[in-house]
């Protein structure tokens, strides 16, 4: 079985360093791999417009938690379905006023509970990434396709030993990731004969949101 590749980008957050992300995405490109952006429930305006960039020519957006960092309260792989659909619809709301289009949603600390996956199939998120791999949902947040596979980055890994079941090669990759380290990573994988997972295969797109006349600028990020 040919592995893929999937390569996500946590780190576009307030204060997020949007720099690195074009050089990373210039970087990724040249080698024809997508990426899949994790963007938080409140980002600045110009960190929005440039995911949304992204989107159109074929990456991937998530919505990486609910509340800004650090996440308090219940942790993602507790939550009931009532308490998960309260927090989406609320970072919901931010995302709709600056027009932002996801995909789907990769919750902090790889670990989503059945009540999350319930919640995020209610609000039309059909796609979630966790520390498994990448899966798409039903419409009960029931798991119907996934390619699997632990998340590894930049830090050193222990000798493995290869396991015949494993689908996906998942490279979370920090924008604090110095540019060599992550292009490093990458062509190691692409060596290896993982194949990238592109956007197409795992969601099907639809178009951006148009701003709302309404939304309190005030609880938006104010540096990129």
């Amino acid at each position: 079985m040919t592995e893929r590749l999937l390569v996500s980008v946590p780190g576009l957050e307030p204060g997020a360093p949007l720099a690195a992300a074009v050089a990373l995405a210039d970087a990724l490109d040249a080698r024809r791999v997508p990426a899949t952006w994790l963007v938080g429930p409140r980002p600045h305006p110009e960190v929005a417009s440039w995911a949304t960039a992204r989107r159109r020519v074929g990456d991937v957006v998530l919505l990486h938690g609910t509340r800004p960092a650090p996440e308090s309260g219940r942790p993602y792989r507790r939550l009931p379905a009532h308490e998960a659909g309260l927090r989406l619809t609320a970072a919901l709301r931010s995302r709709d006023a600056l027009g932002l289009a996801v995909d789907g949603f990769a919750a902090p600390g790889w670990s989503a509970s059945p009540g999350t996956r319930a919640a995020l199939a209610a609000a039309d998120l059909g796609l979630l990434l966790d520390d498994a791999g990448v899966h798409r949902l039903g419409a009960d947040g029931a798991l119907v396709t996934s390619w699997r596979g632990p998340v590894a980055g930049d830090e050193p890994r222990r000798p493995a030993r290869r396991r015949a079941e494993r689908a996906l090669v998942h490279l979370a990759l920090p924008l604090t990731v110095p540019l060599a380290s992550a292009g490093a990573l990458v062509d190691e994988a692409l060596a290896g004969g993982a194949t990238p997972l592109g956007a197409g295969e795992l969601v099907p797109r639809r178009g951006p949101r148009r701003p709302r006349t309404t939304g309190d600028p005030e609880h938006w990020s104010i540096t990129a």
